[in-house]
């Protein structure tokens, strides 16, 4: 119990929303939150690219050795690129947290798009993993209606994903 109470301290609750076009992080307890168009530019060489922008300022980028896309785009599956995707939920949650710890939220992934007939097991194993890389130490998914995070609480989401 103790070790609960200190965590949270350090800790919050964050609801992600995933879509094509945005990605939208909100903070449960304050809600704090940060919209990002997920498109990535990357310099250099294959195989040895480094991000040069995530977000607006990718999207308007373009040169002869840098490459811009959506990991969020894709004709048969909503993520087309994992690593990339990753790296922009990374970018998001350095963002939305600014203190130097590195925080382990709790974390409600909630895929906006391309949900007809519910997700499949590896589309919902995309996006734990995809929680996971941002640190999260625990993951729902959320496939219904969008979440109002200033009148439901991560718990209140829980319970009811439980119970169906």
């Amino acid at each position: 119990m103790i070790f609960e109470f200190i965590r949270s301290l350090f800790s919050f609750d964050l609801l992600v929303e995933l879509s094509e076009n945005r990605i939208t992080m909100q903070k449960f307890s304050t809600g704090q939150f940060i919209e990002i168009e997920p498109w990535i530019a990357l310099e250099g060489a294959k195989g040895k690219e480094k991000i040069k922008a995530i977000g607006r300022e990718a999207k308007s980028l373009s040169g002869p050795t840098i490459q811009t896309t959506n990991p969020f785009s894709h004709t048969r599956s909503f993520i087309g690129n994992f690593m990339l995707a990753e790296k922009i939920l990374q970018h998001g949650i350095f963002t939305l947290n600014s203190s130097k710890l590195r925080a382990a939220p709790r974390v409600i992934m909630h895929q906006l798009e391309k949900t007809d007939g519910g997700l499949s097991d590896i589309e919902e194993r995309v996006l734990r993993e995809l929680a996971s890389g941002i640190g999260a130490r625990e993951v729902l998914i959320h496939t219904g209606s969008k979440i109002n995070v200033r009148v439901q609480s991560y718990d209140d989401v829980k319970a009811k994903i439980k119970a169906t």
